[in-house]
């Protein structure tokens, strides 16, 4: 938390970490993360957060992943990546 935050004197401010953010009014959220991410808890914390605030919230837990687990060159890389675009191109595209 030290290299990240520093001489913070407050690290619940939401710059620091969505956490501690005010989540209402968002847009829908897509959360990708890995189960063996160091900021799992935290991941998951947002998206209760989100889910009560009602907002849209998709959460994606990824077995067996680390942290950035997507920049890597893995099937379950390419997997999330790929669910990733689906999700976007979902929302962003025009239905007619």
């Amino acid at each position: 938390m030290d290299a990240y935050a520093g001489s913070a004197a407050d690290r619940t401010h939401h710059d620091l970490s969505p956490v501690f953010a005010d989540v209402r009014y968002l847009p829908p959220v897509l959360i990708v993360i890995g189960e063996q991410d160091i900021l799992l808890e935290d991941n998951l914390a947002v998206a209760s957060r989100l889910a009560v605030a009602g907002n849209e919230v998709d959460l994606r837990v990824y077995p067996a992943s680390p942290h950035a687990f997507t920049g890597h060159a893995t099937p379950m890389a390419r997997s999330a990546l790929s669910s990733i675009d689906e999700w976007l191109w979902a929302r962003l595209t025009p239905t007619g």
